[in-house]
């Protein structure tokens, strides 16, 4: 979190401003703010709107990721986090890390992981992230995990690629018993396909599940589900070890 200061919120609009340099005065189209004033809680620009300044948490950091490849979004994120309960002491791998969006949250609770990524201008996005974070515990290799895992007594594996069925076999190597290995894939024909490899092997699939995200609107006398909803994002396939 080492490239953000500190983040202002304007008060009646919620629109976030990111601030890099404390040592300059910040321009915002509500108005200036004096960089003297970035230690308070609360700030007026020249033109007397108000804004709250905090300090970034991961969520605020997540939301100005680079983006390159489609990113897995914070509904299946927090699902794979809770279904497989990471924590400190756990040791991951993932694949496929696209822009970063999986490994980082991971990251940011896990005692280290290794993304394999194999695409130059992904593996180029990532690292860019991983230094916008500061993150230390992530270690970053430009390879192909269809041929091998180099990493063992491993936590939880997770697999965000076109065939995952290629890494059945080295994920029962580098696993725990009992550990997770969770696969995320776009469509239904991918899904059949893992499911059906991992009959011949000790990777067991427990559930596969869709996530739907409808957000509410409640505000004076209005009480409804928002008109757009966030709907079908890929397939989260969750297997153990046994």
């Amino acid at each position: 979190m080492r490239n953000i200061k500190k983040i202002l919120i304007e008060q009646k609009t919620g629109k976030k401003f990111y601030i890099k340099d404390l040592d300059e005065d910040f321009h915002t189209p509500f108005g200036t703010i004096k960089n003297d004033k970035f230690k308070k809680n609360e700030v007026k620009t020249d033109k007397n709107k108000i804004f709250n300044v905090i300090n970034p948490t991961f969520p605020d950091l997540w939301e100005t990721l680079e983006r390159g490849p489609q990113i897995m979004l914070q509904k299946d994120i927090g699902f794979v986090i809770a279904k497989t309960g990471i924590n400190k002491n756990s040791k991951i791998v993932d694949a496929g890390g696209g822009s970063g969006s999986l490994c980082l949250s991971l990251a940011n609770l896990c005692k280290e992981i290794t993304v394999y990524e194999i695409n130059p201008e992904h593996y180029d996005v990532i690292a860019k992230n991983v230094k916008m974070f500061g993150v230390s515990n992530l270690n970053l290799k430009q390879e192909n995990i269809y041929q091998g895992i180099n990493e063992s007594d491993l936590d939880l594996i997770t697999l965000d690629l076109p065939e995952p069925w290629q890494v059945i076999e080295h994920a029962e190597t580098s696993l725990k018993q009992g550990a997770h290995l969770v696969v995320y894939l776009p469509n239904l024909n991918q899904a059949k396909m893992f499911i059906e490899c991992t009959k011949r092997s000790r990777i067991k699939v427990t559930e596969i599940i869709e996530l739907i995200e409808r957000k509410w609107k409640i505000e004076d006398k209005i009480m409804r589900p928002e008109f757009q909803m966030l709907g079908h994002t890929g397939f989260l396939i969750f297997c153990r070890k046994f």
